[in-house]
């Protein structure tokens, strides 16, 4: 008899991911071969073995094997770097699925089943390019992606699971890399997504990289010359030693740097001891917790929400258990956002719901999770895990345009079509004309972001019309239509109306591989060490 594959959600986070299911009516936060619920999102190419070790062990490596270590791999998807392996160099696709590969390894050891689906989160402030990679790397990694979901949906998705009164959910999400805010409404097994924003190069690194900083400069006062960090040993090092002191600053008033050996600039070496105070350490790094807050209190005010708005507020990401962080977003809200929730997993269970939904399989309770929100009143009864299945209604979380041209001058500019924070599914038309007399082809380009050129945006893709009989451009008409689905896949479709003409793209068909190609793309990749 086959079994029914396992509901699956990841969370592919930048600094950890964790994987999750839902057996027998619970939720389960699948272990690696280590026993550790969390995965560090590192790899670290083995000379000797020609493998790759990803997690604890590549972690372990950053310091000792710098060139060979990769990290913080999320804040590069969609882009068109690549980064070597050995012998060999891959996109952050690639460098991605060797984490997902080894997340769903571990995963199949301890179910005893193979995984061939999954729900994997991202960055509500991802772009399509960012979002379509993180699906490329499921693919690579040999898994069906069902469906992208952000993360702080997926957060409230999984707080939700007991929500029996309508709430407005403000979700401040820091991850290793990455900065979203959300408001979400929850009510009777509907989450609805009102509105998003953040930023997809801001997170935990950046503490990291400010302690760096104030390293160097107490090492270059005590000894009269900086660290060396152009050896990446040094550099290495430092950041190492930065990320250890973020973490125990969570718990502890204060901690202490021993360095010994450090490589300077001169030539020279030096042995460096100091204190970091919790006050010191929130001087330094006040600027990117700063910032988090002028984000948040911009997306609020364009929403025409107050904190005196918001229910609840869900902290979610490993960075959001520094003090100061929890500190100044209590202030923020006049409220002590929720305890009791663990920022580390919420979103993978959140996933693993919408993995539920997907396989159309009852979703369990959060109490089967442990993430039961406190309420005041003891009669409260789970939604989700009855009869109904849960709603998820999200948005769009970067507005997608088109370049147009003025008639007259024929100049170029930027015509949004659907706007950023519109509820998905949606659709929209727009009337055009050629830019020139008598073209027989024209070029449509979908632009994604909030500028009002179109430098200031990102191509998200292109297709051309045609060809098309020749006339004048006032005698000539195009319509173009553009629809997204509750997936935020886009469909773009442009016809001549005179002659039904008609040519359209599925913008997520970029990164799609051929059977054979993504074969290739799957042999090129090293072999996870054991």
């Amino acid at each position: 008899m086959t079994q029914t594959p396992p509901p699956i959600g990841i969370d592919l986070g930048t600094s950890n991911s964790v994987i999750a299911t839902a057996t027998n009516g619970n939720f389960e936060i699948l272990e690696n071969k280590r026993g550790d619920r969390k995965t560090p999102s590192v790899v670290s190419y083995d000379w000797e073995s020609n493998q790759v070790f990803v997690g604890k062990q590549a972690a372990n490596r950053a310091v000792s094997n710098p060139e060979d270590t990769i990290q913080s791999i999320k804040r590069h998807m969609g882009d068109d770097e690549t980064f070597p392996l050995g012998n060999e160099t891959h996109r952050p696709e690639g460098i991605s699925a060797l984490i997902l590969k080894k997340l769903v390894q571990d995963a199949e050891a301890q179910l005893d089943r193979p995984i061939e689906n999954a729900v994997i989160t991202v960055p509500a402030y991802f772009s399509e390019k960012q979002r379509k990679a993180t699906k490329k790397a499921g693919e690579i990694a040999g898994i069906t992606v069902d469906r992208i979901i952000p993360e702080p949906t997926a957060a409230c998705l999984a707080y939700g699971l007991q929500a029996s009164s309508e709430k407005s959910v403000f979700v401040y999400d820091l991850g290793g890399g990455t900065f979203d805010c959300s408001v979400v409404n929850i009510s009777d097994g509907l989450v609805e997504v009102e509105g998003v924003d953040g930023n997809a190069d801001l997170g935990g690194d950046d503490y990291d990289g400010l302690i760096v900083s104030w390293l160097i400069d107490q090492i270059e006062q005590s000894h009269g010359s900086k660290p060396d960090v152009s050896d990446t040993t040094v550099e290495s090092r430092l950041f190492e030693a930065a990320k250890k002191a973020k973490h125990e600053l969570t718990s502890l008033t204060s901690t202490s740097f021993s360095l010994p050996y450090v490589e300077l600039e001169d030539g020279s070496t030096a042995n460096f001891e100091k204190t970091l105070t919790r006050d010191t350490f929130k001087q330094i790094t006040a600027g990117p917790t700063q910032e988090t807050l002028d984000i948040t209190k911009e997306f609020l005010k364009g929403a025409g929400i107050t904190p005196t708005d918001i229910d609840d507020v869900i902290l979610v990401g490993g960075a959001t258990r520094m003090p100061a962080v929890q500190n100044a977003v209590e202030r923020l809200f006049s409220q002590e956002p929720k305890v009791g929730i663990n920022p580390d997993t919420i979103v993978a269970l959140g996933a693993t719901a919408q993995a539920c939904i997907s396989q159309e399989i009852p979703v369990p309770s959060s109490e089967s999770a442990n993430i039961t929100p406190k309420t005041d009143s003891p009669s409260n009864e789970a939604v989700l895990g009855s009869d109904s299945q849960p709603v998820l209604l999200d948005v769009l979380p970067q507005t997608i345009g088109v370049k147009m041209a003025h008639f007259e001058t024929k100049e170029t500019y930027f015509q949004p079509l659907i706007m950023k924070d519109e509820s998905i599914p949606a659709e929209t038309e727009i009337s055009t004309t050629p830019l020139e007399d008598y073209q027989t082809h024209t070029t449509f380009e979908i632009y994604q972001g909030e500028a009002g050129t179109i430098e200031g945006n990102e191509l998200v893709d292109e297709f051309t019309l045609g060809p098309y009989p020749p006339k004048e451009r006032d005698e000539a008409s195009h319509r173009m239509s553009i629809q997204i689905d509750a997936d935020g896949i886009i469909h773009v479709e442009a016809v001549d109306e005179q002659h039904n003409t008609r040519e359209g793209i599925q913008i997520n068909a970029e990164f799609e591989l051929s059977e054979n190609d993504m074969q290739s793309v799957q042999s090129d990749l090293p072999a996870l060490h054991d």
